[in-house]
């Protein structure tokens, strides 16, 4: 093996991990977008709002059910 291919080996396996996993303690995807698809729902289906109600559903599910603003 020449020392080219022993350091871009060394380079592949030196991966540095996935930045900004905040997968432990936040709401999984699957009920974030259920809440998401039901505030859609809940608005009458119309579109162009679809950033908002996403990150309204996971706001929701953060605080326990409560949208911010309610004690």
């Amino acid at each position: 093996m020449s020392k080219r291919q022993k350091g871009s080996d060394q380079i592949r396996g030196a991966a540095p991990q996935m930045a900004g996993d905040t997968s432990i303690g936040s709401p999984d995807r699957e009920r974030i977008a259920q809440r998401a698809y039901e505030l859609y729902q809940a608005r009458g289906g119309s579109d162009g709002q679809a950033d908002d109600d996403w990150f309204a559903a996971e706001q929701e599910l953060r605080n326990g059910g409560r949208r911010d603003g309610e004690s």
